[in-house]
């Protein structure tokens, strides 16, 4: 079976910037999905973040060539925002911030370990994360 992770908006953005600030054991993973050994899913949301992030940062990429590359890579998979996100909101409410707790509510439905250093989802007791 293929090992399968939910990105959050930092590990993406980190990962697609090469920068040194994401977490060895992600980069891993990103690694991973490169050689076809992981998949890799990418919630709605987290594609929303990363474009903003990416303005807010003087725009180091160009979004649609980065989502170009993203779409035509096997190892990711977006997840569009379903009903059933918002409606298990109430399982996810140890992470406070809106937009974290959807992605750990994708995590978390997939069983997928979450690539996060946010502490929110990495207190998640129902989401396993992965970073250092």
């Amino acid at each position: 079976m293929m090992n399968r992770y939910v990105v959050d908006t930092h590990a993406l953005f980190w990962y697609l910037v090469a920068s040194p600030r994401l977490g060895t054991k992600a980069k891993a993973v990103f690694n991973e999905g490169v050689k076809g050994e992981a998949l890799i899913y990418v919630p709605a949301i987290v594609l929303a973040e990363l474009f903003f992030l990416n303005e807010k940062a003087g725009r180091p990429l160009d979004f649609a060539v980065e989502y170009g590359r993203l779409s035509n890579g096997s190892q990711f998979v977006f997840m569009p925002l379903e009903p059933q996100d918002v409606l298990e909101f109430d399982l996810n409410t140890a992470v406070p911030e809106m937009h974290d707790r959807m992605i750990a509510g994708v995590a978390r439905r997939l069983n997928a370990v979450c690539l996060s250093r946010d502490p929110a989802i990495r207190n998640f007791v129902l989401v396993n994360t992965l970073w250092d």
